[in-house]
């Protein structure tokens, strides 16, 4: 620490042109700067300063030395203040990793948000498969994961929220006069269906066959956004979430509530052996509060 005073004072007596002077910079005494001149002298065993008529003139030595000891003290301010900016969440980098379809309705709006007061935050976002995001995540490779049917993974802790599913519908489609639709109402129509290796799909399947409904199998999607598309295109009637459904809604596509009330668990993951950084928590933190009004009451906790 000692050091580090003498180079300042050195700093600032090259930079002012005098002791007096480097003193107000540095708000101490001017004898204080003439004494951690003198002991940088003493330390280093070079003359950096000539002394004529109670001024101090700078050597050679002193003005070839003085470029590198100003990168330096640059240097250490910016590891300072970086360290504040992490300290306060605005610097860092975020790796997300998330299902296709989340990456195109609320995550963008979640990020440019976050990044809008952060000029100094960098975050890389890729997509995959759930299976492969867990893989992902499990490996250290990215710091959040936004997944479904996830089953559970040694190296991976999660937290789960029930998302609020609802009927999209064309605008056009007579149905779209009722403000609720039961598997009844949907009883033989051409349904959008998700891919029937999903959880999602036994459940609408097991609500349409308590009913005594028949559940007709016109497309079956992947991703909520593609079902949406086709409900808007009058393809057929989709149940899917509503995070996804807000994105098309009054662009031709109205959403209902559906009875049975039917909901999409959504997986967060984090890898269980890799700390959280302060940045990563603060992200956490307003992601849960933008998924908040999708969710169903009471159906966020804690991560495991």
């Amino acid at each position: 620490m000692n050091r580090l005073r003498q180079l300042e004072a050195f700093r600032a007596v090259m930079i002012a042109g005098g002791v007096t002077a480097a003193a107000n910079i540095l708000n101490v005494s001017q004898p204080a700067v003439s004494r951690l001149i003198a002991s940088l002298e003493k330390s280093l065993k070079i003359p950096l300063f000539d002394r004529r008529q109670g001024r101090l003139y700078p050597t050679a030595e002193a003005e070839f030395l003085y470029g590198e000891v100003d990168r330096a003290i640059t240097s250490l301010d910016h590891v300072t203040q970086l360290a504040a900016d992490i300290r306060n969440q605005k610097a860092g980098h975020l790796r997300i990793a998330c299902l296709p379809g989340f990456a195109t309705s609320l995550l963008p709006r979640v990020v440019a948000e976050f990044l809008a007061e952060r000029p100094d935050v960098t975050m890389s976002i890729q997509t995959r498969s759930s299976a492969r995001v867990r893989e992902w995540i499990a490996a250290q490779q990215y710091d959040i994961g936004i997944a479904d049917e996830f089953e559970g993974h040694s190296a991976v802790n999660h937290e789960s929220v029930n998302i609020r599913t609802v009927c999209a519908l064309s605008s056009r489609h007579p149905l779209a006069s009722q403000q609720v639709i039961t598997a009844k109402d949907l009883d033989g129509l051409p349904m959008i269906i998700q891919d029937r290796q999903n959880r999602f799909y036994h459940a609408v399947k097991a609500a349409f066959d308590a009913s005594g409904a028949v559940l007709n199998h016109r497309v079956e999607v992947r991703q909520f956004a593609t079902a949406c598309l086709l409900a808007e295109q009058e393809a057929g009637i989709a149940i899917v979430s509503s995070i996804d459904a807000a994105e098309y809604v009054g662009r031709g596509l109205v959403t209902r509530t559906f009875e049975p009330e039917l909901p999409f668990r959504l997986d967060i993951l984090y890898p269980k052996y890799h700390p959280r950084s302060l940045l990563m928590q603060e992200f956490i933190t307003q992601f849960r509060e933008k998924l908040m009004p999708f969710a169903l009451p009471d159906e966020f906790a804690e991560p495991i």
